[in-house]
């Protein structure tokens, strides 16, 4: 099972394969795995719902806003799991709604649990030039009636985890496409893949712990983004932490644990660079629970 691990971690990463664009930002990955890693289904052991909403770049005219519903559960079988992740994303004139159902192979190994995951789905893509505002309402250009695009699409993980440790690696689309003629067109070139890595860990016991966490992001066209966290957890029920994306945000995150099945997590992104000038940061709000709860608070699930 290492050979295999180690194998599949060179197959997503191998040297020379680039992606097009980086992944959407989400301050509170830790919370929501699903968005980052089909693999991730089934890992609470519980059927959980997340909703989460984020109003990036506050202040910003065309600022992306975004909601998402994500659902996974376990199945009979324990090997197996199954979710499902629904995100509505409005980009300037673009607004852009997929569905993703979400399959995942769970192996027990050294304590914990190996998971291969699969994705299929789609996007369906808006643009409404008549959304724009112009200085001159007769510009041919932006009289175009608006367009509509179904893009199927595919994405594969895998993810490791026990009760205080978890790492993933995923690619989260196979195709790409690009406009032609006013509409879109989609094709393979593994030069275009997007890579995603993610881990974390719990360091101490009792009623005070550690939780430094990392999410790096790799394309061609941008340089590598990472975003490193650390949050501490003070008796299960608060978490506090503090997340650097290089050059690019400072992030606050404040989550509570309201009760054995329902979590609230909030974070406030403070812009670095040159669109801290025109924004007033970034706000995201995560509402999680868990259903048919399995896990006392003796052996809490921190992933």
């Amino acid at each position: 099972m290492k050979k295999l691990l180690i194998i599949l971690l060179l197959i997503l990463f191998a040297p020379g394969i680039k992606s097009q664009h980086l992944f959407p930002v989400y301050s509170q990955y830790m919370l929501n795995g699903l968005a980052l890693n089909p693999a991730y289904a089934g890992s609470r052991d519980v059927f959980n719902i997340s909703m989460g909403y984020r109003n990036q770049w506050v202040g910003f005219d065309g600022a992306p806003v975004s909601q998402t519903l994500s659902m996974h559960t376990p199945m009979k079988n324990e090997n197996i799991a199954l979710g499902l992740f629904l995100n509505n994303e409005q980009i300037d004139v673009r607004n852009n709604t997929s569905l993703y159902i979400n399959y995942a192979y769970r192996i027990p190994l050294n304590g914990g649990r190996l998971a291969l995951g699969l994705k299929a789905g789609g996007v369906n893509r808006n643009v409404n030039w008549s959304n724009l505002s112009l200085h001159d309402p007769g510009d041919e250009i932006f009289t175009e009636p608006a367009t509509r695009d179904m893009l199927p699409n595919f994405g594969f993980g895998i993810y490791y985890y026990t009760n205080r440790f978890y790492m993933g690696a995923s690619i989260p689309f196979f195709l790409s496409d690009s406009t032609r003629n006013a509409k879109a067109v989609q094709y393979h070139d593994m030069r275009n893949y997007n890579y995603l890595v993610t881990g974390g860990v719990v360091i101490g016991r009792g009623g005070f712990k550690l939780k430094p966490s990392f999410l790096v992001k790799y394309n061609e066209k941008s340089p590598v983004q990472i975003d490193a966290n650390l949050s501490f957890i003070l008796g299960d029920l608060i978490w506090i932490g503090a997340s650097y994306r290089v050059e690019d945000a400072l992030v606050g995150l404040f989550k509570v644990q309201m009760n054995e099945r329902l979590r609230l997590g909030y974070t406030y992104d403070y812009s670095l660079g040159p669109l801290s000038n025109y924004n007033s940061g970034s706000h995201e709000i995560m509402l999680i629970y868990d259903f048919r709860f399995r896990v006392n608070v003796v052996n809490p699930r921190y992933f």
